[in-house]
């Protein structure tokens, strides 16, 4: 698997969370007793097939990042660059740190994430070239226009993007430098590979890997989180 590839999980969390309606970003916020990233940095840490994990933080944070690296102690080699203005300056700061290989590109907001997932989701970039994780939409969704429902879509092609994305190094690099060069704004690296003319990849994610952007994912997050660790337990 991987040929040999090493394997870089960049995790980012360079975002402030202005939605949370806190001081703190949410990336530090407390969920069942550790900080949110930590959940995403002890996932990686803990699997066999990441060789290096990268942190991007907003550059007043860095110390921050540094003291909870101090307390989590990670196995693996680390390192913290700081982010940027938006989410794709923030990722290429932190592809531009990473060894060639593979990038495992993770929101710090989805503390969900397990090893299984990210390994199924290599496996799906090992065969096909990259994978992103992405769970079937269960709501009815319409495309509309003025508040006007201007035709439904069809659920069972629709899907919710979710991180990790994982792509080869030189190829995201790529992609990044191109949205950059040419003032490309998007949401997500799938987006901008996409653009490229890259076929994309869809790899199985979980309601558990959801992202945090309101008080209240935070709360219901927890709760998921507790009955699935009751479900491991027994």
């Amino acid at each position: 698997m991987l040929n040999n590839a090493r394997v870089t999980a960049i995790v980012v969390a360079g975002g402030m969370g202005t939605r949370m309606n806190s001081p703190l970003p949410k990336q530090f916020m407390l969920l069942a007793g550790r900080p949110v990233v930590q959940w995403s940095l002890e996932c990686f840490n803990s699997f066999d097939l990441v060789d290096e994990i990268i942190l991007v933080l907003p550059s007043d944070r860095i110390e921050e990042g540094r003291l909870l690296l101090k307390n989590f102690g990670p196995d693996k080699p680390f390192n913290i660059v700081a982010g940027g203005d938006r989410r794709q300056d923030s990722v290429i700061n932190g592809v531009r740190a990473a060894s060639d290989g593979w990038l495992l590109v993770h929101d710090a907001a989805r503390p969900g994430i397990t090893p299984e997932m990210a390994r199924a989701a290599l496996l799906v970039a090992d065969q096909n070239g990259n994978a992103v994780c992405a769970v079937p939409s269960a709501d009815t969704l319409v495309r509309a226009t003025a508040g006007k429902v201007v035709a439904p879509l069809d659920r069972t092609e629709v899907f919710r993007l979710q991180t990790p994305q994982i792509f080869r190094r030189h190829e995201l690099l790529a992609g990044l430098e191109h949205a950059c060069a040419n003032n490309l704004a998007v949401t997500d690296e799938s987006s901008i590979m996409a653009k490229m003319g890259h076929e994309i990849f869809l790899a199985e994610g979980s309601e558990l890997n959801n992202k945090i952007t309101c008080p209240s994912d935070l709360a219901v997050l927890e709760i998921l989180l507790a009955d699935s660790s009751r479900q491991v337990q027994q």
